[in-house]
């Protein structure tokens, strides 16, 4: 690429409080960070690893770019040593405490004062905040095409212009795509290696530039911000685990307390949806879903028929397919069905919808998936609205003058309570969290066609769907597997997994480490799940991994440790070596249920 034009890369990195922290508010109601120690967030590592192997590969410059305390120079210090070519960190303290969509806008601000870079590079999501909403924010608000996450990334001439060619990750497929520069991208988990330098090695903070808010045409306050942390909590014990020794006649035990509770399981009534509304007025919920003959998008409809019966409102769900039975049963009052599903073009169309309204929807919802969150983050962009992201659970509350939209999302290792405030509160949920209500007798509902222009920045090049991508979600019983099981000590388990009809779930750690593909992931940066049966070996019990599997019905958690978190979140524990445990469950489920 030496006679080709050299890029300018700005690389969006974060500093972020320890994995597991547990941040408090302070008097303003703000997460305090403070008194916690700091770090470069984990994937924002590997942004600046893709940054600078694409801005060495064309002699091309490299800016680092920052949000944050005075502190927070570390992390552009280390990505300087890192090959970062400068720093700019933009600090002020009118930000603290700034939500994504304040934080989108600074940023953005921020890159321009570059000029035009022909790449943004960000980290798929952050480990405190687990929003994965700066990166397309970032891009709608330059106007630009956005791209990820990103598995593997580089430049190509095209038509006698240099284009951007990525493999990404999707929940249920690989693609290859090829998009128009300038561009911004999400780099994934586990693409490549975490860029890290000694403290030793790290220039001095004035190799950084700080800009105050002023500098940053554009830029709001943090006291903008349309979401807010109602409160940080502790975890609560839901469970009452029966802990077991790893005597070997334990393992018939384990198996009748299984039976038992699966008799309770059997007898149990499913929740309901409630009745539509004899008419579409009041408050609208609009749910958004790309997959409308899925179980997510049936737990979503559910949730917001719930929201729309407490509003005195209505649903009306956008989606690329009208089965219009299907939908109403699923808790559908109205249909939306849009021409193209190309995120950007799509939030641009429903916010033109939304603006034509009398009244714009009361809330947005959305499902998880890459796709589901990047159209809502450029929705809010559009709408000027609160998001909030990766939300496990979701409920109304009367104020003084108004209904409360909460959400509920892990944060370290607590759980925070948020709200959005203004015209439309928008969110992202796992799905998977959500109960899954019998259908109601459908009746027939309406449909409007949305007309979404194709995006020709964007061109998918080659696609391979994973069949199974899904099989873990429709399991009645999975197998978790942990950091605690070395990859050739898998073979062990098929006994085991073939006598319970069960399909393999992992932790974060086993799918960075490429032991299982990432749509075995569980957790809040992967899957949640409702399976009847959920054994967890090997596993220590993070609960970014846990809140995936909230809603199993029996949680077996085996692990030699005693004192591991997972007992204080499953059902029935046996303290044992894992390969002595599945050696005993499998003998005794051959005997009992074979």
């Amino acid at each position: 690429m030496a006679d080709e034009q050299p890029l300018h890369i700005a690389v969006l990195v974060k500093q972020v409080p320890p994995y597991d922290s547990s941040p408090a508010l302070d008097s303003r109601r703000r997460i305090d960070r403070t008194s916690l120690p700091a770090e470069m967030n984990a994937w924002c590592r590997r942004a600046v690893t893709r940054a600078v192997e694409l801005g060495r590969a064309c002699g091309g410059r490299v800016t680092a770019v920052t949000l944050g305390p005075p502190r927070a120079v570390d992390v552009l210090r280390e990505a300087i040593a890192c090959g970062a070519d400068d720093g700019l960190h933009v600090s002020d303290p009118a930000l603290a405490g700034a939500d994504c969509l304040v934080t989108a806008h600074a940023l953005a601000a921020a890159v321009r004062t570059q000029g035009a870079p022909d790449l943004v590079v960000a980290g798929r999501s952050s480990t405190d905040g687990s929003t994965s909403a700066i990166g397309p924010m970032t891009a709608e608000l330059l106007g630009l095409p956005f791209i990820g996450p990103v598995l593997d990334v580089g430049l190509r001439m095209a038509g006698g212009t240099r284009r951007l060619v990525a493999v990404l990750q999707r929940e249920d497929a690989v693609e290859e795509v090829e998009a128009e520069l300038p561009a911004v991208i999400s780099v994934a988990e586990r693409s490549c290696a975490a860029a890290k330098a000694a403290p030793e090695n790290w220039p001095s903070p004035a190799a950084v530039t700080t800009l105050p808010l002023t500098g940053l045409p554009g830029a709001r306050a943090a006291a903008a911000s349309p979401t807010t942390v109602l409160a940080v909590h502790t975890i609560r014990q839901g469970r009452r685990p029966e802990l077991l020794t790893g005597d070997p006649d334990d393992a018939g035990r384990v198996l009748e307390l299984i039976d038992q509770r699966a008799a309770r399981l059997d007898v149990a009534p499913a929740s309901t949806l409630p009745p539509g509304p004899p008419r579409l007025s009041g408050p609208l919920i609009l749910a958004v879903t790309g997959a409308p003959r899925s179980v997510g998008a049936r737990a979503l409809l559910g949730a917001a028929a719930g929201i729309a019966a407490r509003t005195d409102g209505h649903v009306v769900v956008a989606t690329p397919h009208a089965d219009l039975a299907r939908l109403s049963a699923a808790g559908a009052d109205d249909a939306l069905v849009f021409t193209d599903s190309g995120p950007r073009s799509l939030a641009r169309a429903l916010a033109d919808w939304a603006a034509s309204r009398p009244e714009p929807p009361w809330a947005v919802l959305s499902g998880s998936t890459a796709w589901d969150r990047e159209v809502l983050a450029r929705l809010a962009v559009r709408l000027d609205g609160g998001l909030m992201s990766d939300l496990t659970s979701l409920r109304t509350q009367e104020a003084a003058e108004s209904t409360l939209l909460i959400g509920t999302k892990p944060t370290g290792s607590a759980l925070a309570d948020i709200t959005a405030v203004g015209r439309t509160r928008i969110a992202t949920v796992h799905t998977g969290c959500l109960p899954l209500p019998a259908p109601r007798a459908a009746r027939s509902i309406t449909h409007r066609t949305l007309d979404v222009a194709e995006e020709p920045a964007v061109r998918v090049l080659h696609r391979t769907p994973r069949g199974d991508h899904d099989a873990v979600e429709r399991a009645h019983v999975v197998i978790g597997v942990g950091a605690g099981v070395p990859k050739e000590g898998y073979a062990e388990l098929d006994g085991l997994r073939d006598l319970l009809d069960a399909e393999f779930a992992a932790t974060r750690k086993v799918t960075d480490a490429g032991m299982q593909a990432h749509d075995r992931q569980v957790g809040i940066t992967g899957r949640s799940i409702a399976p009847r049966l959920y054994l967890a070996i090997g596993i220590s019990g993070s609960r970014d991994h846990l809140v995936g599997v909230a809603r199993a019905h029996t949680i077996v958690a085996i692990n030699h440790d005693p004192d591991a978190p997972v007992f204080d979140q499953c059902d029935i524990g046996l303290v044992a070596d894992w390969r002595d445990a599945v050696r005993a469950l499998t003998r005794a489920a051959a005997e009992r249920w074979r």
